[in-house]
């Protein structure tokens, strides 16, 4: 038997829900399979549906495949392996083009993956650590993962899965690796338009084929009431579907605090700006009824019940584009606003920045 199979072979054993996939080209990239699970395995109260990371074109999928670690690029092509240096300064296009290159069935995490992955580990009593603060996380001091940038407050990046076991999405080795902070990742099927939220239906965005442009017909708003896939607009203005509100008035029992709200109501904070609230403040105000919640639930949008560990994970968002991404997990120098369930959805398709990376999902397009 080739040295190569040897060496997979032991690495299944070590790590039972892993494997080394390899795309069109040959190249290996270390992946963990998440299996299909309801929304009542992982909220209180919730339905008996199938999370929609596991359906797609209409189609149960019995799991999908995730990168253990953030991609980095190596010869042009994005690849999950350990110790490298996470692929940044890119942006939404580039990401999802890099992931769709390397075959049928690859494609950029999708934000209803992101928020089945969420979902488990909060579910599971273990919400990751990570680099958020210039090479360590904020709750730690002597952990400290390898460096591979460094700016005037110290480690900006850091190699992947070089962290500690508490950097894991379960705590072990054969977790995913640096969902909390490194490089904040952009996330495919979700935007927001002129703060209506828009998604991909399901986990539609996980297939290469469907046109996620700007223009593309496949986009779906979500309705308040019923927590249907309704066709949008254009204008982020369909008539009771779901948008985002910003109140800037103290809501909390100390008297302070902004928060994002939900609402089919034409959200008259409307503008060009980035705003910001801990994620234990954002609500659904009463136009948005139980299963429109239940998806935001899915999508890691929002909290429906009595957290652990989350507050102060940050939820950003910009109500005043007329197409903004979604990118999740926060920064090197993010500090207490980062996390698993932290999101962002400020800038636009084309846009790097240095502390923006990404990772690929795998969903076989044969069903195996």
């Amino acid at each position: 038997m080739a040295d190569s199979r040897i060496e997979e072979y032991l690495f299944r054993a070590a790590c039972p829900n892993n494997e080394i996939l390899r795309d069109e080209e040959g190249r290996p990239s270390f992946m963990v399979f998440i299996p299909k699970f309801r929304m009542n395995q992982v909220i209180t109260n919730g339905s008996d549906r199938v999370h929609p990371a596991f359906i797609v074109n209409g189609r149960e999928r019995e799991g999908f495949y995730i990168s253990k670690y953030q991609n980095s690029k190596q010869e042009g092509a994005a690849l999950s392996l350990p110790g490298e240096e996470p692929w940044n300064e890119i942006g939404y296009d580039g990401s999802w083009e890099a992931c769709a290159a390397k075959g049928a069935g690859w494609h950029l995490t999708t934000c209803q993956e992101w928020g089945a992955v969420a979902l488990w580990c909060k579910r599971n009593g273990f919400l990751p650590y990570g680099n958020n603060d210039h090479g360590k996380d904020k709750r730690e001091t002597a952990f400290r993962a390898r460096p591979a940038a460094w700016d005037g407050e110290g480690a900006k990046w850091v190699r992947t899965g070089t962290g500690p076991l508490s950097w894991t999405h379960d705590g072990t080795a054969a977790g995913i690796w640096d969902l909390n902070g490194n490089v904040s990742e952009w996330v495919a099927g979700l935007r927001f338009v002129f703060g209506e939220l828009q998604v991909l239906p399901d986990n539609d965005g996980a297939d290469r084929s469907v046109d996620q442009s700007t223009d593309s017909t496949a986009w779906r708003a979500i309705d308040a009431s019923t927590g249907e896939y309704i066709v949008p607009d254009g204008n982020g203005t369909t008539p009771g579907s779901v948008k985002a509100d910003y109140q800037a008035e103290p809501f909390d029992v100390a008297g302070w605090g902004s928060r994002w709200v939900f609402t089919a109501n034409d959200p008259p904070s409307k503008a060009n700006a980035l705003r910001r609230c801990d994620m234990s403040f954002i609500r659904c105000d009463e136009t948005v009824g139980p299963a429109a919640r239940e998806l935001l639930y899915a999508l890691g949008l929002l909290f429906n019940e009595p957290y652990f560990d989350t507050k102060e994970q940050y939820a950003y968002l910009n109500n005043g584009l007329p197409e903004a991404f979604m990118y999740r997990g926060g920064y090197w120098g993010s500090g207490a606003f980062a996390g698993v369930f932290c999101w962002s959805s400020s800038w636009g398709r084309i846009h790097p920045y240095e502390g923006n990376g990404f990772r690929c999902s795998y969903i076989s397009p044969d069903g195996d």
